[in-house]
């Protein structure tokens, strides 16, 4: 998940939800992707203010965990191999290391020397050579990464890379700032990582589309209230050769794009832990991600394709 800037945000104010509350949207590209956050309040005044706290918030956040922008704390670590975490920052790379160790190292955030060799991070993807593949593997190990009080600490040539659960952590963040001004109602997508807060309008379930990954459209819809939801893809950045895709999620035991998988979404209390979740399900491939996820009874759907037939899995 790559990290782009864009200033510029849009604000619409439309459609009386009901004689005492109104729906308002805010619109922007930034923090990796499109962000779409819908929520309805009865006091112009307020949401005026709610809009302006989560525009600074999500540009706060993606000054400092864009991987490509020089002066983001990111930027920074990789580059002088130790920085200060900002309080309100730590959490993320707390719960990036507990996520580690929950999937044995499938979710690693020091995943950036395989991207990089693979061209994600360019529009020159390749399919790197074996020595190439094995010696940034040695870079790649989320135990080698230190967090004492508010410092980290991280190795010569090691990089670290959060567009694998910043943008849940994003959504989880505009959450805490609807609650904070006690909004019952709400739908926050950060470029797929969904929150959503209480029912709709309607007192229904939120109703929230998982992209069809061979094809237009969604494949199917599900309901969410109160919780998140993460969908990952091997349809979002890939380069076919020979007829096998290469998409962006990195398997950290064998330095190749993950296969098996076409898309995995994950239901949780938390967009953080849903977002982590995805990547390193994705990485599993979809009977071992399945086995994972019931072995801790967490939900999920995991899409695949066998002899070019896509199948669908779902959690018990």
């Amino acid at each position: 998940m790559q990290f782009l800037r864009n200033n510029l945000f849009f604000i619409f104010i439309f459609i009386f939800c009901t004689p005492r509350e109104r729906e308002y949207n805010y619109k922007n590209f930034i923090v990796g992707g499109p962000c779409e956050i819908k929520f309805y309040c009865a006091d112009n005044n307020t949401a005026h203010r709610i809009l302006t706290e989560i525009d600074r918030e999500l540009k706060y956040l993606d000054s400092l965990l864009n991987y490509f922008s020089p002066n983001s704390l990111v930027s920074r670590i990789n580059r002088e191999h130790r920085a200060q975490l900002p309080k309100d920052i730590k959490p993320v790379f707390l719960l990036s290391d507990s996520i580690s160790r929950l999937t044995n190292g499938v979710f690693d955030i020091s995943i950036a020397p395989l991207l990089e060799i693979w061209g994600f991070y360019s529009n020159q993807k390749k399919i790197p050579a074996q020595v190439e593949i094995n010696q940034a593997k040695k870079f790649v190990d989320y135990r080698k990464i230190t967090i004492k009080r508010d410092s980290i600490f991280i190795p010569e040539s090691m990089k670290v890379d959060l567009g694998g659960i910043a943008q849940g952590f994003a959504a989880d963040r505009v959450s805490e700032i609807m609650r904070m001004y006690k909004i019952k109602s709400a739908i926050i997508n950060i470029a797929g990582e969904v929150y959503a807060l209480g029912n709709s309008p309607k007192k229904r379930p939120w109703v929230v589309g998982i992209k069809n990954p061979r094809g237009e459209g969604v494949i199917e819809k599900v309901g969410l209230i109160d919780g998140a939801l993460s969908t990952s893809g091997d349809y979002e950045k890939f380069f076919v050769v020979d007829g096998i895709r290469y998409a962006h999620i990195i398997d950290p035991r064998t330095g190749l794009p993950a296969q098996n998988y076409a898309s995995v979404t994950i239901f949780a209390e938390s967009a953080t832990f849903a977002d982590g979740i995805a990547t390193a399900v994705s990485v599993m491939g979809a009977q071992e991600g399945k086995k994972f996820l019931d072995s801790l009874g967490i939900k999920g759907i995991i899409y695949y394709e066998q002899d070019n037939i896509l199948k669908r899995l779902e959690t018990e």
